[in-house]
This record gives structure tokens, sequence and C-alpha cells, in this order.
């Protein structure tokens, strides 16, 4: 059974009702709804530092969007192994943004603190169970500087939404 480490903004676009993002949305839900029915695993930390921003980002006792409902999925079957593998890792100095699993490269010196969890989840799982598991990307761009690097260290990136990932960004109109 392939695992898989599912990145906080693809739960949030599948939540999204807004239609400027439709083809990007639709990709995550489709994704969302292959790791259900074709029973990939989702892999989380135990000490439930995913879990607890996937929670804070969706609502999975009140709203019903695709993502919501997903993450209330894994809130109740978290210790369920057909689900879940819940991996330990390793946190430096208390922060909960620097991990031992997480890769000592000056190549990826920058890479975002609030989203080191999910690398070092990813190696920590090749380390307990032999597999690195993909980590699934929506939308986050600042990922695509640091993909070599990563890759470097075995750990693969689906980019769910690449083609939106590839436009340039638009400039916000002042008013």
């Amino acid at each position: 059974m392939d695992a898989v480490i599912v990145d906080t903004n693809v739960i949030v676009i599948a939540n999204d009702t807004d239609d400027k993002r439709k083809d990007c949305r639709d990709h995550c839900q489709n994704r969302i709804k292959q790791i259900r029915y074709q029973r990939e695993k989702v892999v989380i930390d135990d000490s439930r530092r995913i879990l607890r921003e996937y929670d804070k980002n969706t609502h999975p006792n009140t709203k019903k969007g695709i993502g919501d409902l997903f993450v209330k999925r894994l809130l109740q079957n978290q210790k369920n192994p057909k689900v879940c593998t819940m991996v330990p890792i390793t946190s430096l100095a208390g922060n909960g943004t620097d991990f031992e699993e997480f890769p000592d490269d000056n190549a990826l010196i920058n890479f975002d603190p609030d989203d080191r969890k999910f690398i070092a989840v990813a190696l920590a799982h090749k380390r307990d169970n032999g597999q690195v598991p993909t980590i699934l990307l929506a939308i986050d761009r600042g990922w695509l500087q640091f993909m070599a690097a990563l890759a470097n260290h075995g750990v693969s990136v689906d980019l769910i939404c690449e083609e939106d990932m590839q436009r340039p960004r638009q400039r916000r109109k002042e008013g």
C-alpha cells in the first residue's frame, strides 16, 4: 500500500469555493478521493503537529467540504493502521520547527520552518518503514526552489497543481 503525506494546502484548496482556482480545486478533490478509495495510507507525526495544522485550517465538525471530511476521517482514524501511519519525529530545541530528521543541508537552510515537519515525517517513515511517502502539494510556490535538494535526500513531491504553480503570480489590485 502506498503512503502519502498531504500538505495542508491540498486540503484547503479542496474546500475552496472560489472558481478562480477551479482546476486546482478539482485536482485536489480528486486526489483526496483517490487516497480514500485506493486506500493509500496517510502518514502523520505521532505528536499530532500535522493533524493540529489540518484542524486549524478546516472545519471537520461543522462544514462538509471534501477537505473537511478528509480531516474528520483522519481525526477519527488516526490510530487505525489501515488509514494512517504515525511516525515519531524528534523536535530540536523544543521549537516545533526544527527536527532531527530534517536534512542538515545548506541547500535547505531557508526552507519554510512551518513545512519542515512534512519533510521530517517523510524521512522518519523511510527510517521506520523503508519507504519514502510522496508529499502531495497544491500551490505552495515556496517549495519549488528546494525540489532538487529534497530529491537529493530521497523526498518525492507530487505537485498536484503544477500548472497553477508555474503561472506568473497575478498582481493584486490596489484600491
